[in-house]
């Protein structure tokens, strides 16, 4: 009898430790849903998790849960609070089955376009309760109400019932449960459990099968049918008289009755079943109760005492395309992450109190710590557990706490262990099964007063105890004597300070000692101790809470405030880990290098792992019911490759070979403001107005199991080239995007170091303002052309007009010198010339010597009047322009004067004379020059020849007058009022340059008188002073 009772109760235990691997995490209203009880779950070809509850629709969006509620007020919002079915037809559109209607979801506005069926009575209530919704390509829908099973055709937004045709065109039985309808897209079959029987119908052919046109042993029951779901070409349903759940093999067409789930024959019906990514069979039985089976096993029940269920009571499953299995409870979501199969709660007895310290006993016997409750000895082949706890005191007082409050285990020697308490040391036997005072040992230290002990570790041929504030000492195994290590030199070295916390072996048989205070890291080499310190001195590490070594080596601690550090002991090299490196947390508890090589490390703040080869850390997520527990520096590694750490008052065991990879977070924009209005999803193609440029984009992540919050960084490309985190941030406001095209990068991560290598990216265009647009610099530039064009034009015309009257007003000048040049020439000319003639004739009569003489100088001085008169219309006239007109002219006038004067006059002129024209007054002062150096000469020189010479220099006329004269007297230069002055003022006005040279010679010296006129020179088209000076002497 006491064997069988043994054997049931390994049975039962065997049971509960494999109920208990079942860690599952949880989604409830406390996290955002807007109600406990889930009704449906549908994962949407985005990746976004929805869920419909009683009081509300929620899209999970990994940083945070979007909720859609039915509004009275507003059409344009969920048709009915409760969701109970959702679909997505294969163009993306989002359908919805409520308690008042269908909704759809416009997916980029986030508004509701709400239909019902068309009934009367009491039927229009029952058809627009809905239960479940299939969607078939993008024009079909199936839907499932309390008053039977409805098609829906989009294109034409129709409901036509399907329940009661004749066989082949509908269902016999009522179809009305929220399971009843499954779609097997491989066979193209929408399998339905109804009333009376199960029910198939062929999208190929449109016809339906049931009892009353089916073949073979799956249709010859006519009993109601509950949940039909295809798996692995099988088809699983169940039968409710008897309750049978059945597996029938679509390929061989074979039917088999599947074992009961209970010891008893089945009393229920099924809310809903299915099946995970690792094969096993999940039920919901609408008494509230779940069971699952592993392939091939037995049933086991999950009850929300058994397992960390919120509850049983399930009422819809989901398998995600990551491999999660979700269940929709009535208090809400329970998830079973693919990487919870690696954690496994231990069924051992521990108590309340937390777990302090552990260490391995042997190969399958674990030593746990307690705080304030001693010492748990666990079997982990048997799974029994013994308490032990130190009783030295009468009373339960706080030195009897204290006694029991467990900081570490010694390693093993002659099956005794040593554990260090807060106050005392103790020794145990876990053969014995027995906790004593180690009198003895304390005793040999009473000097120091040690209370708290942190180390009991036995090297170099001695015991050392480290303590919390005594220091370390060392205990002769042979005399008993404990010897403290002072922080001054002393006969076993020096140590940086008194406060042990944490001791390690290494392998090349160095001890390594961490300490408290800024005592850092201390190692103790051919039986001396000493510090370690950096390159400025400084101890390394700081508060060292642990210790461990690699396969390479190099050493880790764990430090208090600092994260972890790396120290070579070869090169003394130093690095820091922090959370940007994936710590969770700074404060380090606990270390191990396991034997693959992996860290792994314990914080305040969670825990994290290295493999080997990597950089930096990963985070370890823990199932919900341990997130919040309390973690500790217990860890071990057993010898099957498994981890057992201390998370609260219990045992967790992690198997890194069962963890399943779990997909990295994918970063998504779910949501963007912009222009004052909320959109779901990214912006596409989106450009904003200068004047109203900002712009808010809502973040979130998919594949993110619930934990905790994802976090995030960013940058706009291709200004930024840096990432700008922004922690765990759900939306991102960007008010000041410059002018142009931006693609706005995001990126996930669980840890802040490993980022996803997934980036989400969004476009933006950002318009100028209007006067740094291209257009309207263009039409800018156009404008200026223009104005600049016409103002030229304007211009242009405005001279041209100048031009044409200065040119009228100069011919009208020009005329009226001809007219007056006619008129001296007709008037004056005739005149003087009648006056000459008469003064000749009446000298030629004249007698009278003084009238003789009076007539003759009347006849003179009219003579001189007309050769006046001649210069002054050859001046004026313009048909003489000329500048070989100017050169005959002048010579012909020098030719005659010389001649009527008594000189010998010889010319010197070039021929070919360029075809330039002269002006009036360029050929007035050039001849009234010449005129008065030969009047000069005739009236002052004395002279009998005179030589003039005119020629072309370049561009200027060069003149030339001289004779053989007396020469110049002196002062001539100087002197007022003489002529050469005005000479050169007449030259100086034409812009020439003038010049009088004295000839050497035997005899008379003579006079050159020398010019240069420029003949393109302007200046003396104008009237100037110089020139008007001269006509008013």
């Amino acid at each position: 009898m006491s064997r069988l009772l043994f054997v049931l109760w390994l049975a039962w235990s065997g049971c509960c430790a494999w109920a208990q691997s079942f860690l599952f995490d949880r989604i409830t209203v406390t996290d955002g849903l807007p109600g406990e009880r889930v009704n449906a779950l549908f994962e949407d070809r985005d990746g976004f998790i929805w869920a419909g509850t009683e009081d509300g629709l929620a899209r999970l969006e990994g940083a945070r849960i979007r909720v859609f509620q039915h509004d009275p007020n507003d059409a344009r919002s969920l048709a009915h609070d409760q969701v109970n079915g959702i679909a997505q037809s294969t163009n993306g559109t989002l359908w919805f089955a409520t308690m008042n209607g269908l909704s759809r979801l416009d997916p980029r506005t986030g508004a509701f376009f709400n239909t019902r069926v068309t009934a009367t009575g009491a039927l229009d209530r029952q058809a627009n309760r809905m239960r479940q919704l299939i969607a078939l390509g993008d024009s079909m829908l199936w839907v499932v109400t309390e008053a039977g099973l409805y098609r829906y055709d989009v294109s034409r937004g129709a409901f036509a019932t399907e329940q009661g045709p004749a066989p082949g065109r509908g269902p016999h039985g009522m179809i009305d449960a929220a399971s009843a309808l499954h779609w097997n897209e491989a066979a193209r079959t929408l399998w339905a459990g109804t009333h009376k029987g199960l029910a198939a119908w062929d999208a190929r052919t449109d016809t339906w099968t049931d009892h009353r046109n089916g073949r073979g042993p799956l249709w010859r029951d006519s009993t109601g049918t509950d949940a039909p779901v295809v798996h692995d070409s099988a088809l699983y349903f169940l039968r409710n008289k008897p309750y049978t759940l059945f597996a029938y093999d679509l390929r061989a067409h074979e039917l088999r009755a599947q074992p009961d789930v209970e010891a008893s024959p089945n009393h229920f019906t099924l809310r809903c079943q299915a099946f995970d990514a690792d094969g096993r069979h999940w039920l919901a039985t609408w008494t509230h109760r779940l069971f699952v089976r592993e392939p091939d096993g037995a049933w086991q029940e999950l009850t929300a005492d058994a397992v960390n269920l919120i509850s049983s009571r399930t009422g819809c499953m989901l398998l995600t395309r990551t491999g999660e299995q979700w269940l929709g409870t009535d208090k809400g979501i329970v998830v079973l992450r693919r990487s919870a199969t690696a954690f496994r709660s231990l069924a051992h007895d521990l108590g309340t109190a937390h777990i302090s310290a552990m260490r391995l006993w042997g190969t399958d016997t674990l030593l746990v710590g307690t705080a304030g409750d001693g010492v748990r000895i666990c079997s982990m082949k048997t799974g029994s557990c013994t308490g032990l706890r130190s009783d030295h005191t009468s009373s339960v007082d706080e030195s009897e706490w204290r006694a029991n409050s467990i900081q570490g285990f010694s390693s093993d020697a002659d099956g005794t262990v040593l554990v260090c308490t807060s106050n005392g040391l103790l020794e145990l036997d876990p053969r014995a099964l027995t906790l004593r005072p180690a009198a003895v040992l304390m005793d040999a230290i009473k000097r120091g007063r040690a209370r708290a002990y942190t180390v009991a570790e036995r090297t170099e041929g001695a015991l050392w105890l480290g303590t919390w504030s005594s220091g370390l000492w060392r205990v002769d195994p042979g005399t008993g004597a404990g010897e403290l290590v002072d922080t001054a030199e002393g006969r076993w070295g020096k140590l940086p300070g008194r406060l042990i916390l944490c001791w390690l072996n290494g392998r090349d048989g160095t001890v390594w000692l961490g300490l408290n205070d800024g005592g850092g890291l201390a190692r103790m080499r051919d039986g001396l101790w000493d510090p370690v310190t950096d390159s400025v001195g400084v101890n390394v590490g700081g508060v060292v809470r642990a210790i461990t070594e690699d396969n390479e080596g190099v050493l880790w601690l764990g430090t208090h405030e600092q994260g972890l550090v790396r120290y070579s002991p070869r090169t003394g090299s130093i690095r820091y880990f922090t959370r940007r490196d994936g710590l969770p947390g700074s404060c380090v508890l606990a270390l191990r290098c396991f034997r693959d090589g992996t860290l792994w490390v314990v914080t305040t703040k969670g825990i994290a792992y290295r493999p080997p080869g990597v950089q930096g850390f990963r985070p370890l997520a823990l199932p919900y019911r341990f997130a919040d527990l309390a973690l500790s520096k217990a860890m071990e590694e057993l010898a099957d490759g498994r981890m057992i750490i201390g998370v609260g008052a219990h045992l967790l065991a992690y198997d890194p070979r069962a963890e399943r990879a779990t997909a990295p977070p994918i970063p998504v924009f779910t949501a963007h403001r912009s222009l004052d209005s909320l959109r779901l999803g990214p912006p596409t193609s989106l450009i904003l107005p200068a004047d109203r440029k900002a712009l808010t984009l809502e973040l979130g992540v998919l594949n993110a199991s619930p934990g905790p919050a994802p976090l995030f960084r960013y940058r706009v490309e291709p200004g930024d080239t840096a990432w700008i985190e922004l922690g765990a941030a759900t939306r991102l406001d960007l008010f000041d995007l410059p002018a142009g095209v931006h693609t706005i990068a995001l990126q996930a991560s669980l840890n802040g170091a490993s980022w996803s290598d997934a980036v989400a990216r969004t476009t933006v265009e950002v318009l100028p303002l209007f006067y740094a647009t291209w257009w309207f610099r263009a039409l800018s530039i156009a404008v200026i052309t223009l104005l600049l064009f016409i103002g030229f034009r304007l211009y242009l015309i405005d001279s041209l007009r100048k031009q044409r009257e200065t040119f009228e007003r100069q011919q009208a000048v020009l005329a009226e010198r001809m007219r007056i040049a006619g008129d001296m020439h007709d008037d004056l000319g005739a005149g003087l010339s009648a006056l000459k003639l008469r003064s000749e004739m009446a000298l030629r009569v004249e007698k009278d010597p003084v009238k003789k003489e009076q007539l003759g100088s009347l006849a003179n001085t009219a003579g001189e009047l007309i050769g006046s008169m001649r210069q002054i219309i050859w001046t004026m006239n313009t048909d003489q322009s000329s500048l070989a007109d100017l050169v005959s002219y002048t010579t012909h006038y020098a030719r005659t004067y010389c001649a009527e004067n008594g000189l010998e006059a010889e010319m010197g002129t070039a021929s070919g004379w360029p075809q330039a024209q002269l002006t009036s007054e360029q050929r007035r002062n050039i001849f009234l020059v010449v005129k008065e150096a030969l009047h000069n000469v005739v009236k002052h020189a004395n002279a009998r020849r005179v030589r003039l010479e005119m020629h072309m220099d370049g561009a200027r006329l060069r003149v030339g007058i001289m004779d053989d004269g007396i020469g110049l007297p002196s002062g001539t230069h100087t002197s007022v009022g003489n002529g050469l002055r005005n000479m050169n003022k007449r030259i100086a006005v034409l812009g020439g340059e003038f010049r009088t040279d004295v000839l050497g010679g035997s005899g008379a010296p003579g006079t050159r008188i020398g010019f240069t006129v420029p003949i393109d020179n302007q200046g003396s088209i104008g009237r100037s002073n110089g020139s008007g000076e001269l006509r008013t002497r």
